[in-house]
């Protein structure tokens, strides 16, 4: 049987009120589903698995990343500089998640999560006539 999700749910939790306020506004984010799972994908190249945060509470999935400052002064005399993004933090609302099975990796600079779906149960029963 297939679930029922509730469709607004996703574009509420990009466009809502806290959409404006993400810092990392610029990464590239995507989000979809396939086979039971949301699956999401971030850009976040120049940080280290060990600078990612990643947590699920309630129905909220929170990724957060900071990247650690170089040691070495930079002495070089920008015109121009816009790669330097040292935070990102996203926060998506998702439905009906397993979260005891949610699974991350980060290869290449890109963050890929997958929030596999809670399976209903649908318990029977009959009931006698009296």
């Amino acid at each position: 049987m297939k679930q029922t999700v509730r469709p607004t749910t996703l574009l509420e939790s990009l466009f809502g009120d806290d959409f404006m306020n993400n810092a990392g506004y610029g990464t590239g984010v995507d989000i979809y589903r396939e086979e039971g799972s949301y699956f999401v994908e971030i850009e976040m190249p120049g940080f280290e698995k060990e600078d990612i945060d990643i947590e699920f509470s309630g129905d909220i999935l929170s990724i957060q990343a900071t990247r650690r400052e170089s040691e070495e002064k930079d002495e070089k005399n920008y015109f121009y500089r816009s790669r330097n993004q040292k935070n990102i933090k996203r926060q998506i609302r998702f439905a009906e998640v397993d979260a005891n099975a949610i699974d991350a990796s980060y290869q290449q600079g890109v963050l890929q999560i997958t929030l596999p779906t809670k399976v209903e149960e649908h318990n029977s029963s009959k009931i006698r006539v009296q």
